[in-house]
């Protein structure tokens, strides 16, 4: 399986397990790869857009990767259409999860270090300590939405 193919399958599970984080009373969930967006849940009618990123670096560094920019095109917190990110920092024995309203999550990238990763070194990411984004750990279905300012 090649490296893209095995991050398209990573990140689909975690697009999966991110509905247990989420409280909502139906979602829309394709398969097909969208940068905009990952998946669209459905509470009192309304639709709210989610982005699910799983990062296993994280765990390590103590630093989340917010790409903005892949081939010179914007990319990530650039180009999303969500409302907000399920981030999941992927550690050997368990998941820590934060659920981050985008605006607040652009705030926050304002000061970050800006380098240069991922395949071939083409991504331009910002780097956010975890300890900026601790008021937005999560449990499971603990969100309220209320809480990230969408309703």
């Amino acid at each position: 399986m090649g490296n893209f193919a095995k991050q398209l399958s990573q990140g689909q599970k975690y697009e999966k397990k991110s509905l247990d984080y989420l409280d909502y009373d139906d979602y829309k969930h394709d398969k097909k790869y969208r940068k905009e967006y990952d998946l669209i849940i459905i509470k009192d009618g309304k639709e709210i857009k989610i982005e699910v990123k799983s990062d296993r670096q994280a765990s390590r560094t103590g630093n989340l990767a917010i790409e903005y920019e892949c081939n010179r095109k914007a990319s990530g917190i650039t180009s999303t259409e969500a409302d907000f990110w399920v981030y999941f920092i992927v550690h050997p024995d368990r998941d820590e999860t934060y659920k981050i309203p985008i605006d607040d999550l652009k705030d926050l990238v304002k000061d970050c270090r800006k380098v240069s990763g991922g395949d071939g070194m083409r991504s331009r990411m910002y780097l956010l300590h975890r300890t900026k984004i601790q008021e937005y750990l999560v449990e499971k279905n603990e969100l309220s939405l209320e809480k990230l300012k969408i309703v």
